[in-house]
């Protein structure tokens, strides 16, 4: 599928002259070392859009001699405010609700959607699968919303009917257990099952690797919710062999659809996997072992939110009482400021926000925290040296936008310059990006530059935008 664009539409005036700079609420010096394809100056040549509209762009390193000479007078220079909310509804970030649950009562501002599904309608066979019939329609119901899928494959959810295949009943033992609401687990030794998973696991990455209609799958498959544990019946839990083997699987399965499993285990600190927080601001952060953060300390995986985005479920309990007025936190009652700060985390399951339950305030807040959530592309300033146009772009989020991701200037005539952005994160302040324009027309009132996002990982319905304010003649978002 064709990637997307947010637009920023440039109309490009002269309104002031002076030394290019960034405008950043950061001051740390950015590491390039991870972008080294893109740094340092280096060119790169970027294929635009259109056939035969290759333009030379690269990302500038801010103490570089070979950035162009700032004694060179700007030909045009545009310089941009801050604007969070405008960035309400941008792909992979923020809130979501299920739909299979209940209908939203309000309609809040989001671009993803869960999907609990149960094995047991996905596979009718060891190499039978209704992927057609099941996941299908949850997809295109999905897109049709404008939202993207997280997706969770599930056994075993307590209270619920068993997920187990029925061309396995009674051919795997099930254990009965009453917490939780009850259910029976499975035993994850058996062979057939063992068999089964690595079954579906690989025809689930061959059918949906790369589908954009799926913005992460979670593992799921083990354990009690799929969140990979059998608490307080720690025996019946697959053993640490066949745990990596399911992780694996999933790692070889999708090499470009994002993964998250729910704490760390076996060696999956070694794979392309992520982690989803299921508890979220009830036992995130502290210094109990069990913990998600210290879990993830312990495991040296708290910096994998630069790689893989962090998600989750703010915890049922707390969803309609974090943002109420005297919410005090305590045991299992966690800032959800601090959480977010200290996980990175990019986007948080919170079907109650949906219902209806909340204060015109409480709605607000809750808003607020969406938009804490992930990343913020900020354009502070766009100026225009002989044949080059640098772009100063900043992320004031907390997390990257993961996907490749594309600048792309656009003039009247649809001529484009691209250049493939790395991945930006706050803590490297602002950066510069030069694009080569010789093949675009000038910019005016009349014929105006379109300065835009762009990622093949997302709907076409979906875009992109700046956390960028309109202007009053200098811009106009579309």
């Amino acid at each position: 599928m064709n990637g997307c664009f947010a637009t920023l539409t440039l109309y490009f005036i002269i309104l002031f002259y002076g030394v290019l700079g960034c405008i950043s609420k950061s001051t740390n010096k950015a590491d390039d070392s991870d972008f080294s394809e893109t740094t340092n100056s280096q060119e790169q040549i970027v294929s635009g859009l259109k056939e035969n509209q290759t333009k030379m762009s690269t990302l500038i390193d801010e103490s570089s001699a070979e950035s162009i000479n700032l004694s060179m007078s700007p030909r045009l220079e545009v310089q941009f405010t801050f604007d969070l909310e405008r960035t309400a509804e941008n792909p992979l970030r923020g809130f979501y609700t299920n739909y299979a649950w209940s209908e939203p009562v309000i309609d809040f501002p989001d671009s993803l959607e869960f999907a609990y599904i149960p094995l047991s309608d996905l596979m009718l066979g060891p190499s039978d699968f209704t992927f057609d019939t099941s996941l299908e329609p949850r997809l295109l119901a999905a897109e049709a919303r404008a939202h993207q899928l997280v997706l969770r494959p599930y056994i075993d959810y307590p209270a619920l009917v068993s997920g187990l295949p029925d061309f396995l009943d009674g051919q795997v033992e099930m254990r009965s257990y009453t917490q939780h609401g009850g259910g029976l687990s499975p035993d994850y030794d058996d062979p057939d099952l063992r068999a089964a998973l690595l079954s579906f696991i690989e025809a689930l990455g061959q059918k949906y690797d790369g589908d954009p209609r799926l913005a992460v799958v979670q593992i799921g498959l083990l354990g009690f919710w799929g969140e990979w544990h059998t608490w307080p019946h720690d025996a019946w839990f697959p053993d640490a062999d066949f745990q990596s083997e399911v992780l694996n699987a999933y790692a070889t399965a999708f090499e470009k659809t994002f993964l998250q499993v729910r704490k760390p285990v076996a060696d999956v600190t070694n794979l392309r996997i992520g982690f989803h927080d299921d508890s979220f601001a009830y036992s995130t952060l502290g210094d109990i072992d069990w913990y998600f953060h210290p879990l993830l300390i312990e495991a040296k995986a708290d910096d994998r939110w630069r790689e893989i985005p962090i998600g989750g479920e703010l915890r049922p309990e707390l969803q309609g009482e974090v943002f109420e007025d005297g919410y005090i936190t305590g045991v299992y009652r966690q800032d959800f400021s601090d959480c977010v700060e200290a996980t990175h985390a990019s986007m948080l399951l919170a079907a109650q926000l949906y219902s209806g339950g909340l204060s015109t305030i409480e709605r607000e807040r809750a808003a607020a925290a969406a938009l804490s959530l992930g990343y913020a592309l900020h354009v502070s300033r766009a100026t225009i040296f002989g044949d080059s146009l640098e772009v100063s772009l900043e992320n004031r989020g907390v997390a990257p936008f993961y996907p490749a991701i594309f600048l792309q200037v656009e003039d009247s005539n649809g001529m484009q310059a691209t250049v493939e952005l790395p991945r930006l994160t706050s803590d490297q302040g602002c950066k510069r990006f030069r694009l080569s324009i010789s093949m675009l027309i000038s910019p005016s009132r009349e014929a105006p530059w379109t300065l835009s996002l762009r990622s093949d990982y997302i709907l076409p319905t979906q875009n992109i935008l700046f956390a960028t304010a309109p202007g009053k003649d200098a811009i106009r978002v579309e």
